[in-house]
């Protein structure tokens, strides 16, 4: 009897740990997330730096203090992201705004995934960016794929990043 009763419990702890594993992400690393990448609809070639700085409300350097949530905007997973803002270029915001970066993490038929647009890093806590972006009507700020943020690794790369942004707004 005793030995029915183990493998019953060892049974339904195993069930509930696989139904913990398939359902959430609390098992999951997100290093070890499955990369997928889409294409992004851009309405403009915004490679050219005048096309991108005419295009958005807002320039400036700004540091990731935290991600603070998830929302799905047609069927994929976008993140939110605290940035404190150190430095305007074009615009004048201050403290901390929400940023939307398009893409994420979601789970689906237990696995993983990173939804990534045009090869897009997610943002990182505690890095500094060159941001371009967008006000939206819902209280925070949109980042474009590929061409919303700009890693600032140094002070060096970060004073070359804004003399060239200011070059191209002054010439427009």
């Amino acid at each position: 009897m005793k030995k029915w009763a183990i493998i019953i419990v060892l049974v339904l702890v195993g069930g509930g740990i696989f139904s913990i594993k398939y359902y959430t992400q609390l098992l999951d690393s997100k290093d070890s997330a499955i990369i997928v990448n889409k294409n992004y609809p851009f309405k403009d070639d915004y490679q050219d730096k005048r096309k991108l700085t005419d295009a958005v409300d807002n320039i400036f350097i700004g540091e990731v203090i935290r991600e603070v949530g998830n929302e799905e905007y047609t069927g994929n997973p976008n993140t939110q992201f605290l940035v404190r803002i150190t430095q305007n270029i074009k615009g004048a915001l201050l403290g901390d705004i929400t940023v939307n970066q398009e893409g994420g993490y979601y789970k689906e038929k237990g696995k993983l995934y990173l939804l990534s647009y045009e090869k897009s890093p997610m943002l990182k806590k505690d890095q500094m960016y060159l941001f371009f972006l967008t006000a939206t009507k819902k209280g925070y700020f949109e980042m474009m794929p590929k061409y919303g943020s700009i890693l600032l690794d140094n002070e060096n790369e970060k004073l070359k990043e804004i003399d060239e942004v200011r070059r191209v707004i002054e010439e427009n």
